[in-house]
């Protein structure tokens, strides 16, 4: 992989392209590899930046992948690794696909129909515009998800733990980060060619996480304990809840307390590790916004969990 050491990110702008992001609404993304006869786990999905306040400035979409995958990392949950990039002079983000050669990925809204109460209810189009991402699906509760894993496998490679107990892990992480995008498009499951057995896949895609979409003009002004308490698991029926109580609540079902004790042990120190960006990529107001949500959230996550404990 061609990665400059001086500032730690991958040029990809001589990589091939392989295709389009199937049934993605952003035309941003597309999958690249170093060559292009390269397996399909050297696949990497390329991102660009977004742009945020009215289209003035550019979301640090990129800076979330990377810290969260690195945290994922520190947490040990199954997550897909991503590297800060740059394609034609422009900043991103690259995201290892997360389905190994002999398997196939299936989003969740593959399986969950099969769940009695559950119904798909994709938004009304904007102009010019696909259907965007299954927000309003009704019955998509913890319960259904248990029921869609109940005879899946945990990621592969994870041992002593259920998929829902590794879901759990994912949904920690969301609390942590301020993830708010678990929609039943946003997690998936692999199916073996070979025998047809199932598989949670990694966690992947949180750009929208830590306060990514914020200019630091706002960042400045906002207080970091108002935007936590405001982390919402907006796709999650009943609607409403708060992202740390749904993470406690999966911990709870599934006796996963694994996931809060290892946010318990975060070392501040390792986390600022965790947000150090290439240069021009990251200001100090946001790598210090970021840390304090982080922070704030395993407060959080540590004081519902005492309590409930």
């Amino acid at each position: 992989m061609n990665e400059r050491s001086s500032t730690g990110e991958v040029d990809v702008t001589g990589w091939a392209f392989i295709r389009d992001e199937p049934g993605g609404r952003d035309a941003y993304k597309r999958w690249v590899a170093l060559r292009a006869d390269a397996s399909r786990d050297e696949h990497w999905l390329w991102k660009a930046r977004q742009r945020t306040a009215g289209g003035s400035e550019r979301a640090l979409t990129d800076c979330a992948e990377v810290v969260v995958s690195r945290l994922a990392a520190m947490l040990r949950i199954p997550a897909a690794d991503c590297r800060f990039a740059v394609r034609d002079g422009e900043l991103g983000v690259i995201s290892r696909n997360v389905s190994p050669p002999g398997f196939s990925l299936n989003v969740a809204t593959t399986y969950l129909p099969e769940v009695p109460g559950y119904s798909r209810r994709p938004p009304a189009p904007k102009p010019g515009e696909g259907l965007g991402r299954m927000r309003l699906d009704e019955g998509y509760t913890l319960d259904a998800v248990e029921q869609v894993l109940a005879d899946v496998a945990p990621p592969p490679g994870t041992a002593g733990q259920n998929a829902f107990a590794s879901f759990a892990g994912y949904l920690v992480l969301d609390a942590l980060v301020a993830n708010t995008d678990r929609h039943p498009g946003n997690w998936a499951i692999l199916e073996r060619d070979r025998d047809g057995r199932r598989f949670l896949a990694p966690t992947y895609d949180h750009g929208s996480a830590l306060g990514a979409g914020l200019t630091d003009e706002k960042r400045r002004s906002r207080s970091v304990a108002a935007f936590a308490r405001r982390g919402i698991a907006n796709s999650f029926a009943p609607p409403g809840q708060a992202l740390v109580d749904l993470a406690c609540e999966a911990v709870r079902r599934s006796g996963a307390t694994v996931w809060l004790d290892r946010v318990a042990a975060l070392d501040n120190d390792a986390v600022r590790e965790k947000l150090v960006a290439p240069s021009g990529r990251l200001s100090d107001v946001a790598s210090k916004f970021m840390f304090e949500v982080i922070m704030e959230n395993r407060r959080r996550l540590c004081h519902v969990n005492s309590v409930e404990g």
